[in-house]
């Protein structure tokens, strides 16, 4: 069976039939697949059942695996695989991000795997920044092509292990709009966390700027929330969206999700 890709209603996501993930992807499918994650920026695979071999191998589909730099929460025996997982100390990710731009070439994908999922809530939501970006009047779209980020490893997490500051805390420079290097389009993009200053703005007057911008661009109409259930793969584009856990479940439940980001291109904008 070929690949079936069913856009959603939303401004963005696709559900994919006719793969099953723990089997070897064809090259026709995988061009199918990295052009429909271009297109639709989130796509979603139902059903699955997954070792953490198999789960680094459909990974690849979509780029080689990279390190993540929360080393504390790689799983022990597949160390580029992440637990997401609140009783292993971690907080939902419940602000607007991208993932590892203090990185030169940052993930092309994020995945996510449910591997155990609460009875109500704990989503996991997505949003459009291409359609953010088309949205701003012209004059801001200009200023957003002139303007680049200083990223490093944000000061959030107090139990960062001191070789992963070391080696992936070295600032990074980005465009505040990028160039999708498979669809075309540009889109807004940024990590305001990870962001130390926009170049050429102090750090308080940056991080005004990024939280204004998101108050202003992140709407309903360009999002698309995940509602989980246990087998799910999740696929999303981080060249062309901002994503979010939700918060909102009972803690007495567990909410494991596998977590691969797949090698990205250094962000470039086409001018």
């Amino acid at each position: 069976m070929a690949v079936e890709v069913r856009p959603f209603a939303a401004s963005l996501g696709a559900e994919i039939a006719g793969i099953d993930l723990s089997q070897p992807v064809g090259a026709a499918d995988r061009a199918a697949l990295t052009r429909a994650l271009g297109d639709h920026l989130a796509l979603v695979f139902r059903d699955q059942a997954l070792t953490p071999e198999q789960y680094l191998s459909a990974a690849e589909v979509f780029g080689p695996p990279m390190r993540q730099h929360y080393s504390q929460h790689n799983m022990e025996d597949f160390p580029n695989i992440g637990l997401v997982w609140h009783r292993n100390g971690q907080k939902p990710a419940e602000a607007w991000h991208t993932d590892h731009t203090n990185r030169e070439k940052p993930p092309a994908a994020t995945i996510l795997y449910g591997v155990e999922i609460p009875s109500e809530g704990g989503g996991t939501s997505v949003a459009n920044m291409r359609a953010a970006y088309l949205a701003l009047p012209e004059a801001e779209r200009t200023k957003l092509r002139g303007l680049r980020t200083v990223n490093t490893l944000d000061d959030t997490h107090d139990d960062t292990r001191p070789e992963d500051v070391e080696k992936f805390g070295v600032p990074i420079v980005h465009p505040m709009v990028r160039t999708h290097p498979v669809h075309g389009s540009d889109a807004v993009y940024f990590h305001i966390t990870k962001t130390k200053h926009i170049e050429g703005m102090t750090p308080a007057d940056s991080r005004a700027y990024l939280q204004d911008l998101l108050d202003r661009i992140i709407e309903p109409g360009i999002a698309y929330t995940h509602q989980w259930r246990k087998g799910d793969v999740l696929v999303i584009d981080d060249r062309a969206t901002l994503h979010r856990a939700h918060g909102d479940y009972d803690r007495s439940e567990s909410r494991v999700l596998w977590r691969i980001i797949v090698e990205g291109d250094r962000p470039i904008l086409v001018q």
